[in-house]
């Protein structure tokens, strides 16, 4: 198979540039390089890359607890200036929360540093190919993207609920990577499935805050810090209307998202007693000239 070397040389210079604000210390320099790496490891999915796509998977778990710190030390302090917290136990958690010495950039040791230099090094390569046959993959794995989004996940399923915001992910990247390649119309799915995934984000993020908000409640009971345990099991209680509210939000934009690709499935479902002979065959359910509306 033979690639588009401009959309892998549009990945490199993106991973490029996002590491380089990473290391520059910028505030979302992390989200950016994972982000980057995510796109990286979408396209070559798409394209049959496994190896690549193997790597840069590896270079983002590696990275994800210290994101994870990042937004959690980021609702602390939010959380900090709304007075849900005392100064002592903010504090507290502060100070077990950050960051060890030399950990802001765990991809500078010697294992992840060389996994990103082969990573860089076989996108350059991809980039000489000749072009030909990525669009039309790009294409049926979008396709495939819709499918799986048609299918929202059940009332009270927050695992589901987490999966299909891993789907939307997905399949925005195949619309950036469509636009990239000259198909302009999937602009707007990339609109729409960015506001999807930003509800389903922020639900996530607060959810797996408290999540460690009650392993910290448990370990404060385990020491005998009953003062921070009570603060503690408080937040939580005060946060759970807001967590509730969030996820009403994520779950709506799932379903609206799932029920558009649905209703365009069944309007765009061909019927066999009006096709053409010798008409080009598509995925039941799909166009061949752009995404759902």
């Amino acid at each position: 198979m033979t690639d588009s070397p401009s959309l892998w040389e549009l990945r490199r210079k993106s991973l490029a540039r996002a590491r380089k604000r990473w290391r520059s210390g910028d505030a979302e320099g992390l989200h950016d390089f994972r982000v980057a790496l995510r796109r990286v490891a979408a396209t070559a999915a798409a394209l049959a890359r496994r190896k690549l796509e193997r790597r840069a998977e590896e270079i983002v778990r590696g990275l994800s607890s210290d994101r994870q710190g990042e937004v959690d030390r980021a609702l602390l302090a939010r959380i900090r200036e709304l007075g849900l917290l005392s100064e002592d136990a903010a504090t507290a958690l502060e100070i077990r929360w950050k960051p060890a010495p030399g950990a802001a950039n765990t991809v500078e040791n010697g294992a992840g540093e060389k996994r990103l230099r082969r990573l860089t090094r076989k996108l350059r390569a991809l980039e000489r190919r000749a072009p030909g046959g990525a669009r039309n993959r790009l294409l049926v794995e979008r396709r495939e993207a819709e499918a799986a989004l048609a299918k929202h996940p059940g009332k009270d399923d927050d695992r589901g609920l987490h999966r299909y915001r891993l789907r939307v992910k997905r399949a925005r990247y195949l619309a950036e990577d469509l636009v990239a390649c000259g198909r302009r119309e999937y602009e707007a799915a990339v609109a729409r499935e960015r506001s999807a995934q930003d509800d389903l984000g922020r639900w996530n993020d607060l959810r797996l805050f408290l999540e460690r908000i009650d392993r910290e409640r448990k370990r404060a009971e385990r020491r005998g810090a009953v003062r921070l345990a009570a603060e503690l099991e408080q937040l939580a209680r005060s946060l759970s209307a807001p967590l509730a509210g969030l996820r009403r939000t994520a779950a709506d934009a799932a379903r609206r998202l799932a029920t558009s690709f649905s209703a365009a499935d069944r309007f765009r479902k061909p019927r066999a007693s009006k096709r053409e002979p010798g008409a080009e065959r598509t995925a039941p359910g799909r166009s061949s000239t752009g995404p759902a509306s």
